[in-house]
């Protein structure tokens, strides 16, 4: 992983720890809770596995922080299944499938619209971000990896965008995609001629509090 990448991952853990300890009682009632649970729909850019075949959970918390009436600081607290497989599935009976567990923690701007007045909400909103996320676990039946597991980078850093749209005051769905900017292996890697960056798209629902 590059100087910048790590440089970068940690300005935006930093940012994130900054603005949860500088938050005052009277600020802290305004955020607002989120649980949410869904699928990730993954590839790997180089494994020459094609489709956004390979499941993973995608679940946790989120926190909102309205920084105007149609403007959202987020902050959210996962765990993300990644990776990729020949099949559609979560990877386990396919003959090259590589699965990664991640413990991510996005920060994103969200834009809200259309709001309904005798609910007190907005019914749907737009969003974009960052992510620093910690890789904990990989498996993989892939010829490809299963000589370099050590070699894969326990920080992913990446960029996302996506959609919500509310059912009602408690209840609504995300769709959202997911590319990171690091390579999934360090440089150090015999293999030199590969991409491995990962991306996915993912689908959750929320229930807010």
């Amino acid at each position: 992983m590059s100087r910048i990448t790590i440089k970068f991952s940690f300005l935006l853990l930093f940012t994130a720890i900054l603005l949860l300890t500088t938050i005052t009682d009277a600020q802290a009632q305004r955020f607002k809770g989120t649980a949410v649970l869904g699928l990730n729909l993954a590839q790997i850019d180089g494994d020459n596995l094609y489709g956004y075949n390979k499941l993973g959970l995608h679940g946790g918390f989120k926190l909102d922080y309205p920084l105007a009436s149609k403007l959202d600081l987020s902050l959210e607290m996962l765990f993300s299944g990644r990776g990729s497989t020949a099949g559609f599935g979560f990877g386990s009976t396919t003959s090259e499938y590589t699965s990664l567990q991640y413990l991510d923690l996005p920060i994103m701007l969200s834009i809200k619209d259309w709001f309904i007045a005798e609910k007190g909400y907005y019914k749907v909103s737009a969003h974009g971000g960052l992510g620093l996320a910690y890789l904990f676990s990989v498996t993989t039946a892939n010829d490809q990896y299963q000589a370099s597991l050590d070699k894969f980078n326990s920080i992913d850093f990446s960029y996302f965008f996506g959609i919500t749209y509310r059912f009602n005051k408690r209840l609504g769905i995300t769709i959202r995609h997911t590319r990171a900017f690091t390579k999934l292996r360090s440089a150090t890697d015999p293999v030199v001629e590969y991409n491995d960056v990962s991306y996915f798209a993912t689908v959750r629902t929320e229930f807010y509090f």
